[in-house]
């Protein structure tokens, strides 16, 4: 990987529509050179997936939270099936520290964060924090 790689992968961070021709120029190949490259880098998955990013607000989920949780050792194959099953949560990562999980969800009201809220604790432990901004969303 070089510098080249690297500024492909920054433009398509910002701009994952870009056209092969606009790329080409921003990192000065050819258009077949730079495909080429794009698709060296989702051949070797640096390059896993290209998503939309949706302004939740206009979708009818304006409530945005993480979860902290606790989640007992016994209970997390059946919590992670919960989770990828659950419409509102969008993340959840393993970290180290107090709680063994992270989770970021997407709500319409505040009844559904009680809900999801009361569904984790049956997994374990939960702390939650609305989230009021975000300044910096990559």
């Amino acid at each position: 990987m070089d510098q080249t790689d690297l500024k492909i992968i920054s433009i398509l961070q910002n701009n994952g529509r870009i056209t092969m021709k606009e790329l080409a120029k921003a990192v000065s190949l050819s258009p077949p050179a730079a495909a080429e490259r794009v698709k060296k880098l989702e051949d070797t998955s640096v390059i896993q997936r290209y998503i939309a990013v949706i302004n939740n607000d206009k979708i009818g989920k304006p409530i945005s939270v993480l979860i902290n949780a606790s989640i007992k050792p016994e209970n997390q194959e059946d919590f992670l099936k919960f989770a990828e099953n659950s419409e509102e949560i969008v993340k959840c990562h393993h970290v180290t520290g107090p709680h063994s999980m992270i989770i970021k969800a997407h709500l319409r009201e505040m009844k559904h964060l009680e809900e999801l809220v009361r569904e984790i604790q049956s997994y374990g432990n939960t702390e939650t924090y609305i989230i009021m901004s975000s300044p910096i969303d990559r």
